[in-house]
């Protein structure tokens, strides 16, 4: 079994007390990240909190905005109760260090960012950094394990692909990716790449282009599930039957991160690198004990985490402060969608233990159409939050399609019965179910790294690192085994 090089917290001594530790913690507060948004107050989450919680909170001066400031940086006032403290110095001291960086030859990586403008097309300016980062590091890696083969999968249109192939790097690739569309649009780009590289301005900035770099690159199309993990190693071996090579993605999503690495674990790939995204779309063993995208590890075995903790990981808490009219805007969103559930069950329109449909994102021009359709006068004598909510609840049921409306006094009453407490206590739940999100991704990934490290030799290594500005890319951190 590899050693696993991860910066752990301070007063950690190996990986194994840490994994055991946040374990701990994690079935501890449980009941925090897995708590439904939308059930808040058909559930009564908020009487299940401690009192002292709840008085702290529920004080007359305590601001909204003083919430940014706790998820980003766990900042508390004094009236803090001392269990209060304790969960939050708990979130953020067994938090894996996110700014960490992969130290990288500076002359290098500006060699590297001025080639790249010849693959920035159609790269959003977060793809463009992702891209040019990760593409150094594969390089790196392949390197050091002596690849002549990269197999990138979830390859979309091909960004990353593209320039591992065609930069300097210069390495053989086959992309894949199981959407036939994103095959052709990924050809379709590569197409255009060439055609630049092989352009005036290439060639005057030093870029020899020949026939071979064309072949460098290919695209498949391949639906990589846990179940067949194993074709990405046929498809490697029919690619290139003698060479070494290796796995890589960004931002594969959900089980398609975990495939990967079971692809790596049951192969003779060299190496993996890679970044993982989406944890909501992980599935787990069922409380029956079957095996599926979590967890993967002994070291993890016997976990349980939940399928609303798995969307609490992909919280980026580290936005808040920089969003502050977004991030309390989304309170009240939180808060108009606990309150229409609330009144579906009070008007019998769904069962209390029912599940609550997906509504989304109210966008304005459907707000402003529920608006036209309320009643001159209905809603007259209602505040401005009660207007509000009757118009959102109207708008909100139509995007669902649902026959039932309530009236304008119904929704007016709703909203009374809660009043402002109840923007401020689903503020502070979903802040304090958001600290969870990442001591959750870190469980993720040290069960991910745990599985790699189980599955090379004493001399292979495993790395879990942030690759990425936690802010500007939330799903930052990298995963690297090379077996040699």
């Amino acid at each position: 079994m590899a050693t696993v090089e991860i910066q752990l917290p301070e007063g950690f001594a190996s990986v194994a007390e840490y994994a055991a530790e946040i374990k701990h913690v994690y079935k501890q507060y449980a009941h925090l990240p897995n708590m439904h948004i939308v059930d808040f107050f058909v559930t009564g989450f908020w009487q299940t909190l401690p009192k002292e919680w709840q008085g702290y909170f529920e004080a007359s001066d305590f601001e909204l905005s003083s919430l940014l400031s706790l998820a980003s940086t766990g900042q508390l006032d004094q009236r803090a109760p001392e269990s209060l403290r304790s969960y939050v110095r708990a979130m953020f001291h067994l938090r894996l260090n996110y700014h960490a960086s992969l130290p990288t030859d500076q002359i290098e990586k500006e060699k590297h960012q001025q080639e790249l403008w010849y693959f920035l097309d159609s790269m959003s300016p977060k793809k463009q950094i992702e891209v040019a980062e990760l593409s150094q590091l594969v390089a790196k890696v392949a390197s050091e394990s002596k690849c002549s083969l990269v197999v990138d999968v979830g390859a979309g249109q091909g960004y990353l692909s593209r320039v591992l192939a065609y930069s300097s790097t210069g390495l053989p690739v086959l992309a894949v990716d199981s959407s036939p569309k994103q095959q052709k649009g990924a050809e379709s780009m590569q197409r255009r790449t060439i055609k630049r590289l092989q352009g005036p301005r290439a060639a005057a900035n030093g870029f020899k282009w020949d026939s071979e770099r064309a072949t460098r690159l290919e695209h498949t199309v391949m639906h990589v599930s846990l179940d067949n993990a194993n074709q990405l190693a046929e498809a490697a071996h029919a690619t290139a039957p003698d060479a070494r090579w290796m796995l890589c993605g960004l931002h594969a999503c959900g089980d398609l991160s975990s495939a990967v690495l079971k692809a790596f674990a049951e192969s003779d790939a060299t190496a993996v690198v890679l970044v993982p995204c989406c944890y909501n779309h992980i599935s787990e063993a069922s409380q029956e004990g079957s095996a599926v995208g979590f967890p993967l590890s002994l070291g993890m075995h016997g976990t349980w985490l939940g399928q609303n903790a798995l969307k609490t990981a992909c919280q980026a808490t580290s936005r808040w402060d920089a969003s502050p009219e977004a991030t309390l805007a989304a309170f009240r969103r939180n808060y108009f969608r606990s309150l229409l559930h609330f009144l579906m069950v009070a008007q019998n329109q769904i069962a209390s233990d029912g599940v609550a449909p997906a509504v989304g994102k109210v966008t304005n021009t459907e707000l402003q159409a529920a608006q036209a359709e309320i009643p001159a006068g209905a809603i007259a004598h209602s505040s401005a939050d009660e207007h509000d909510f009757a118009v959102y609840a109207l708008a909100a049921l139509t995007k669902l399609d649902h026959a039932w409306r309530p009236t304008a006094e119904q929704c007016i009453a709703c909203y009374r019965e809660h009043g402002g407490a109840g923007l401020r206590q689903i503020a502070a739940a979903w802040t304090l179910k958001s600290l969870a999100g990442p001591l959750i991704e870190c469980m993720v990934v040290v069960d991910r790294a745990l599985y790699l490290a189980e599955h090379c030799t004493a001399a292979g290594r495993v790395r879990a690192f942030a690759l990425f500005d936690p802010v500007t890319s939330p799903r930052n951190v990298v995963l690297v085994a090379q077996r040699t």
